[in-house]
């Protein structure tokens, strides 16, 4: 063990620590690097890094003469490391034997005698350290500072892994989102190119059949009908291709946010979709007062997908539900940039592990004699969303129904 009595040991080792710690990409080497640093600072014969899950403490690792607690999980109440943490204070024990607040029956079996513990980021605890010492020892004001030196110094580290791993998130993210935004051109250029051609020649077909066919008789009737029938189809598939053409142009156009309420635009959504559900009973229920900041038109348009979506899957139920509504997701205390929105039905839903595929161009759960469509009206509002900087994702049940959440920006 190194002798830390001298003053300039224990710097060196307070430098090399925070050297190492810079250096370090995962919590493994940051728990190693502390515990190593606080046995060579204090003079310990043990140390423990502890993190704080939930209500209870994890020794997470350790460096020292024998085996002590690593890998266990305790109570907050029941370990002397959590009252560290919630009390936020610096814990001395000269002698643990005679402190009520130390579960004794867990340390006889270990070396310690004495011990200091404190808390990792005093202001609000994410763990703990531990130095242990086998013999009677009262550690003084110094070695307490340099314990807590090295508590300050692992709080940095934990931050920085913390802030690293949000960037590394944020980077899939925008790779995903760059993905995703290729993949929807991708199979918009399919659907024009690779459609319309032979679009055109079904079309010119189906008139030139129906002028040829100019006499009475009933085959030629129904060869009239029949060349009727293929040309209004076709224009109509040549109607849903211009359609998707422009759901790309405006996807792709520049962002002019403001403030919406989606409550009105659901209104007038509903509205519209009441004259294609016919006889059957459709509840469109709307809350009142949704409200975020994103561009119009593409609010609108996410928005009648969702809802129309949802028209449409409910379309084999008597009695369909549709709600749209505001979620809260209960943080409690902290300032939300973005509001989360749902869109739910009780209609066909879908397994619960094919939800990752709804958002992708041209996936489509159901063919086209269930429930007919074209695969890029739910990839278009996750384009929609993630332009925004928003979230989208799905959850449901077969034949049960489904839930399409969505996040847009509170403010500006």
């Amino acid at each position: 063990m190194v002798n830390t009595s001298s003053p300039e040991t224990t710097a060196r080792v307070l430098v090399d620590t925070v050297e190492r710690l810079s250096t370090a990409v995962s919590l493994e080497r940051v728990t190693q690097v502390v515990t190593e640093a606080v046995r060579a600072a204090v003079g310990a014969d043990g140390a423990t890094f502890v993190l704080r899950e939930d209500d209870k403490c994890h020794y997470a690792d350790e460096d020292a003469i024998s085996p002590l607690w690593k890998g266990s999980r305790f109570p907050m109440s029941a370990c002397i490391s959590g009252w560290a943490m919630e009390h936020r204070e610096t814990v001395v024990l000269p002698d643990i034997y005679v402190d009520d607040r130390i579960p004794h029956d867990a340390y006889r079996p270990t070396f310690v005698q004495s011990l200091v513990m404190t808390p990792i980021r005093r202001s609000d605890p994410v763990g703990a350290l531990g130095a242990y010492w086998r013999t009677g020892h009262h550690a003084d004001s110094e070695q307490v500072r340099v314990l807590e030196v090295i508590a300050n110094s692992a709080a940095v580290a934990i931050e920085n892994l913390e802030l690293r791993g949000a960037v590394e998130r944020r980077s899939a993210e925008r790779d995903d989102l760059a993905t995703r935004a290729d993949e929807l051109e991708s199979a918009i250029h399919t659907i024009a190119h690779d459609l319309r051609s032979p679009l055109g020649a079904i079309l010119g077909y189906a008139e030139l059949l129906e002028d040829a066919v100019d006499d009475e008789r009933e085959e030629s009737h129904k060869a009239r009908v029949f060349a009727r029938t293929i040309a209004e189809s076709g224009a109509r598939m040549a109607e849903q291709i211009d359609t998707m053409l422009g759901l790309y142009r405006i996807t792709n156009r520049t962002l002019e946010p403001a403030p919406v309420d989606l409550s009105a635009i659901g209104h007038r959504i509903a509205d519209g979709l009441a004259s294609v559900t016919g006889a059957r009973h459709v509840d469109i229920e709307i809350e009142d007062d949704l409200r975020a900041v994103a561009d119009p038109v593409l609010a609108h348009l996410m928005l009648e997908n969702l809802l129309s979506n949802a028209v449409k899957y409910t379309g084999k139920k008597p009695d369909a539900h549709i709600e749209l509504g505001r979620v809260d997701l209960g943080r409690i205390g902290i300032a939300d940039p973005f509001v989360t929105f749902v869109v739910r039905d009780n209609g066909d839903g879908f397994p619960a592990e094919d939800a990752a595929r709804l958002f992708r161009p041209m996936t489509r759960l159901h063919t086209d004699a269930e429930f007919p469509g074209t695969g890029l009206g739910l990839a278009s509002v996750a384009r929609i969303v993630e332009m925004h900087g928003g979230q989208v994702r799905a959850e449901g049940a077969k034949s049960v129904g489904a839930s399409f959440y969505f996040s847009l920006p509170a403010s500006a």
